[in-house]
C-alpha cells in the first residue's frame, strides 16, 4: 500500500508537539527517522512549513535555518549534522484539537501522501480534553487528512507516559485510557484505500531512561521513537530494510 503515484518519491509529513519538533541543539528522532532511510536508500521526500527546532536561550548560538519570520521554528540542530530533510510540521505546544482543523490544508499545501503523527499528550496533560474527546479528535483528524488526499497513508502514534507529576495524579491513567482506545480505533479507520497503522511509542519509551526531564527525549528516546515509526513505516509500506539497529547509544549530553 502507498499513497504515492507508482513509480514516485513518497512524500512524508511529520505532524507533531515538542517531542517531535525537539529543542535547539537537538538530533531530534526526525533526523534519525531520515539516517534511517537514507542510509538504506529508501526514497522520501519530507514536507511541512517548518525546518527547525524550538529555540531556546539555553545554549550556545549558532548558524539557524533562514526563517526570521517565524524564529520559533527557526532552531538550529546538534552541531555537525547535516539535516537536508528537516522540513515537518510539529511544534513545541502543539495539540490534537487545534492540529485537526488545520490538517486538511496543510496535506493539500504540501501534497502529502504519508502523514507521521504523534499528537495528544499536551490535549491530556493541560486538561483540554480527556481520552474520549481526544479519540473524536484523532477520528476527525484522520476523515480531514483524507478530505485533502483520499489516499493518505497514516502511522499514528500513541501517547508516551511521563514521570509522575504531583499535581496530575491522574495523567498517567488517562494516557493509558487513550491508548487503549487508539489502538482499536486507529484498526477500525483503517481502509484499503488509505491505511492507518498504529505506532506504539507507549511500548517501547521508558521516560526514566529515554527522556531529560521526564518525557521530552533525550538520544536513546530520539533512537527509541524513530525505530518505532522506521519499523511500522517498513512492515506498512514494504521497505524490509528499515530499522535502526541496536544497541541503543548513551544519551547524548545535555545542553547548557
Amino acid at each position: 500500500m502507498s499513497g504515492a503515484a507508482p513509480g514516485t518519491t513518497p512524500t512524508i509529513m511529520i505532524v507533531g508537539d515538542s517531542i517531535s519538533q525537539g529543542r535547539e541543539g537537538d538530533h531530534t528522532w526526525r533526523y534519525r527517522f531520515w539516517r534511517t532511510l537514507d542510509q538504506r536508500r529508501i526514497p522520501a521526500r519530507f514536507a511541512g512549513p517548518w525546518a527547525g527546532t524550538w529555540v531556546s536561550s539555553a545554549v550556545q548560538p549558532g548558524p539557524r535555518p533562514a526563517h526570521p519570520d517565524d524564529p520559533v521554528h527557526a532552531g538550529r540542530y546538534r552541531d555537525g549534522i547535516d539535516f537536508p530533510a528537516c522540513r515537518h510540521y510539529a511544534s513545541w505546544g502543539r495539540l490534537l484539537r487545534e492540529a485537526k482543523d488545520n490538517i486538511r490544508g496543510a496535506v493539500a499545501a504540501y501534497e502529502a501522501d504519508h502523514l507521521l503523527v504523534a499528537l495528544g499528550f499536551n490535549d491530556l496533560a493541560w486538561g483540554v480534553s480527556g481520552p474520549g474527546r481526544l479519540a473524536a479528535d484523532a477520528e476527525t483528524f484522520v476523515r480531514r487528512a483524507r478530505e485533502a488526499n483520499p489516499d493518505v497513508q497514516l502511522l499514528i502514534a500513541n501517547v508516551v507516559h511521563r514521570t509522575p507529576l504531583r499535581d496530575q495524579p491522574g495523567l498517567a491513567r488517562d494516557i493509558t485510557a487513550y491508548n487503549l482506545e487508539l489502538s482499536s480505533l486507529v484498526a477500525a479507520l483503517s481502509t484499503e484505500r488509505s491505511a492507518a497503522v498504529l505506532v506504539d511509542l507507549d511500548g517501547v519509551y521508558d521516560p526514566y531512561r529515554d527522556s531529560y526531564d521526564g518525557v521530552h527525549p533525550n538520544g536513546s528516546g530520539e533512537i527509541r521513537i524513530a525505530r518505532a515509526f522506521a519499523g511500522v513505516y517498513a512492515s506498512a509500506f514494504g521497505h524490509d530494510r528499515a530499522g535502526v539497529p541496536d544497541p541503543i547509544p548513551a544519551p547524548a549530553p545535555a545542553l547548557g
